[in-house]
């Protein structure tokens, strides 16, 4: 899978990125302020976020989050492989 970095927006609200945290994860981390830290044996990943005006397409209106994903110095490699494991996650359906 291409790695989108570790910065990106979402179509999703704070409530369903967090209950994919918890799905992927089996731990409810919560999300507060906008922040989440999410402790592994590699380091802590802090996930940041920050609600940005809905997308319209024409009648559609889509809620938008942008995500940043923060990982401790040097785990950037491991965090990469985690993320994209996350991608994976919230992918629905499609083709």
């Amino acid at each position: 899978m291409l790695f989108h970095g570790f910065d990106r927006v979402m179509f999703c609200t704070v409530d369903d990125l967090a209950r994919w945290l918890t799905e992927l994860t089996g731990d409810d981390h919560g999300i507060v302020r906008g922040t989440a830290s999410l402790s592994f044996d590699w380091g802590t990943l802090v996930v940041e976020t920050e609600p940005l005006p809905p997308r319209r397409i024409a009648l559609l209106r889509m809620r938008q989050l942008r995500v940043r994903f923060v990982p401790s110095p040097g785990a950037e490699a491991r965090a990469q492989a985690w993320i994209e494991g996350f991608d994976h996650h919230t992918q629905r359906g499609g083709g």
